[in-house]
């Protein structure tokens, strides 16, 4: 098994990299994912295979007893086995309360999300999907499902919020486009001041439903939980997601939860997982999580269990159509509770037909080019792990499904989100790690581990310490090198746009607008209250017609903020072809008398 595990490493790396390489010219290339792959996975990647060759070569020959001639190598046997032998690692492999030791790693693993939301994240959401979690999270603190518009405002909300929000009643309301449980987790987190805990507490709940799974499946075979469990907890993918308000952490929380209640035996724990199931299909995009649970359910079908694949299958097909139509019911609620007059205009995007109408747009848009983005994505995905996590799960998902059942479901769940993220939506922007898999990280870890244990059928006790040990070394790798190098390439990605948005909000003008031209992801610096409370206001300046520009310079005093503030800032800048160009904001103030200045100029409050 360890020489398959030392093919297996290989072949994935060069494969990914042969992949990846041939892309990065591709049409279909992205400019974002090619700067990830070239300037922090493709040299992680080959560094880590160089890390880990040595490694499992030296436990194919320790495993296998054969002592090398003496020298250097076996003098590292000598000290491999006295390691391995122990009583510290024994403890630390076979701890003697494993939910006590589960529960003390999980408490680490939101300790550091929560830490490194200020350390690391600045307190920052850098995408508009984070930022759009704490804008509907705002508005459900509030006890609404919508936010009600000034008339004022209204022509300008395409401006105010550009992306990823629904503007019905021409602008009467808005809210953003996502579903909004994930929302709802931060307003709660929010509502008893503690909202940075929320991604951290839901990361440390991860790792104890992924040991409470794993002793489930394999209750004979306690060491697979707990190896699950360790290698959740240092995925730096897992620590550094905590950190963030993206939806993905709550994903595997609730994905981890619905399996630990679905392999359950009472009725309370199937009625259980139904509940979280219908959580779970409301954090944000619907796609995922019925994705993760469909071989489950089609397994109940094959173990011919009847009247449970029945009572899941309808479950499940009330959920969708609920969450399907989810922002119609919304615009129902806030009229019926406004007692208002049905909102026309702008009707938020939901139904059925809207949302056969989006994936045929999806469709059509793909691109067999997208292939190289999802390698590109993989090798995210196998560098921000525990670095055994992407070889084992790779070697064993064969073994996984020739032995059908839940390792079977594992895999299927897998395969079936990559290919739909493939065939859907390939590119995924921003994110530390693969985050469109986020939710599935659990699966992989008990593959992984399962794979492990595997390792160590029909070896004596000596063999199998010599293996844990190689196993914490590695995790330790993970956890002391690998991570902080994830941790300081998110941090130097987010702290230039942290400080974008300070100076921003420093300004002492009553607006801003943002000419994100020549600017990387410079729209998603216009951000605003969903009340709009918050002064300055940030406009973006694509989606202000001269017109909307005098009305607002006539009351209001305006500053800019473009493409040299955001260098100074320290965010990535590129030459923008005169073609490509907008009409300037400089001539404006003179003709407008608006007092517009530059954010680096302005007068602070």
């Amino acid at each position: 098994m360890i020489n398959r595990l030392l093919i297996t490493w290989v072949f994935l790396t060069v494969a990914l990299l042969a992949v990846n390489l041939a892309d990065v010219p591709w049409p279909g290339s992205r400019p974002l994912t090619t700067a990830f792959f070239l300037g922090q996975d493709a040299p992680l990647l080959v560094a880590l295979m160089i890390f880990e060759l040595p490694i499992l070569a030296g436990l194919l020959i320790f495993k296998a007893d054969r002592r090398p001639a003496p020298g250097p190598l076996s003098r590292l046997a000598a000290a491999l086995d006295r390691v391995a032998t122990s009583p510290a690692l024994r403890a630390i492999a076979h701890p003697a309360r494993p939910w006590r030791a589960v529960a003390l790693l999980a408490a680490a693993c939101g300790l550091i999300g929560w830490i490194g939301t200020w350390l690391v994240y600045d307190g920052y959401a850098l995408s508009m999907d984070e930022f759009m979690a704490n804008f509907d999270a705002t508005i459900l603190a509030h006890g609404q499902l919508m936010a009600r518009v000034a008339p004022a405002w209204r022509a300008d909300l395409p401006a105010l919020g550009p992306q990823f929000l629904f503007h019905p009643g021409g602008g009467a309301y808005w809210m953003s486009s996502y579903l909004p449980v994930n929302a709802a987790l931060r307003a709660l987190g929010a509502i008893v001041g503690a909202r940075s805990l929320v991604s951290p507490l839901l990361a440390a709940i991860s790792v104890i439903a992924v040991f409470g799974v794993g002793r489930r499946l394999w209750p004979d075979r306690p060491q697979i939980a707990w190896f699950a469990a360790i290698m959740l907890a240092t995925s730096s993918q897992v620590l550094v997601t905590a950190m963030t308000p993206y939806a993905m952490t709550a994903h595997l929380a609730f994905n981890l939860v619905w399996l630990w209640l679905f392999l359950g035996k009472q009725w309370w724990c199937h009625a259980g997982a139904i509940v979280v199931g219908f959580l779970a299909c409301g954090i944000h995009q619907l796609i995922f999580h019925p994705l993760f649970v469909a071989p489950f359910i089609l397994q109940l079908w094959l173990d011919r269990r009847w009247r449970l694949a029945a009572i899941y299958t309808l479950a499940y097909a009330g959920i969708c159509l609920f969450w399907v139509d989810y922002a119609n019911l919304a615009l129902k609620t806030v009229e019926a509770v406004a007692a208002v007059a049905p909102i026309h205009g702008g009707r938020p995007q939901g139904g059925a037909a809207w949302v056969l109408n989006t994936l045929r747009d999806l469709l059509a848009a793909f691109s067999w080019t997208d292939v190289g983005l999802i390698a590109k994505n993989l090798i995210r995905y196998a560098t921000w792990q525990n670095l055994l996590t992407a070889p084992l799960l790779v070697l064993g998902s064969v073994a996984a499904v020739r032995a059908k059942g839940a390792p079977r479901a594992l895999v299927l769940g897998l395969v079936l989100t990559l290919a739909a993220v493939l065939a859907l939506l390939a590119y995924q922007g921003h994110g530390w790690g693969y985050r469109y898999v986020h939710g599935l990280l659990g699966s992989g870890c008990l593959l992984a581990a399962w794979t492990w244990a595997k390792i160590d059928d029909g070896v004596d006790e000596a063999g199998k310490a010599r293996s844990r040990a190689v196993f914490l070394a590695v995790t330790a790798a993970s956890m002391l090198v690998l991570f902080p190098i994830r941790a300081w390439q998110a941090h130097t990605f987010v702290d230039p746009y942290a400080r974008a948005d300070a100076e921003i909000r420093a300004v002492g003008t009553d607006a801003v607008i943002v000419d994100d031209a020549g600017t990387w992801f410079g729209a998603d610096l216009v951000r605003n209250d969903p009340y709009l409370t918050n002064r300055p206001l940030v406009f973006d300046r694509a989606f202000l017609n001269d017109a909307q520009l005098r009305a607002l310079c006539a009351r209001h005093t305006v500053t800019m903020f473009d493409q040299r503030d955001a260098a100074r800032s320290g965010i990535r800048t590129f030459a923008v072809p005169k073609r490509q160009q907008p009409t300037s904001l400089k001539p404006l103030p003179h003709d407008l008398k608006c007092g517009m200045t530059p954010v680096a100029t302005a007068d602070k409050p």
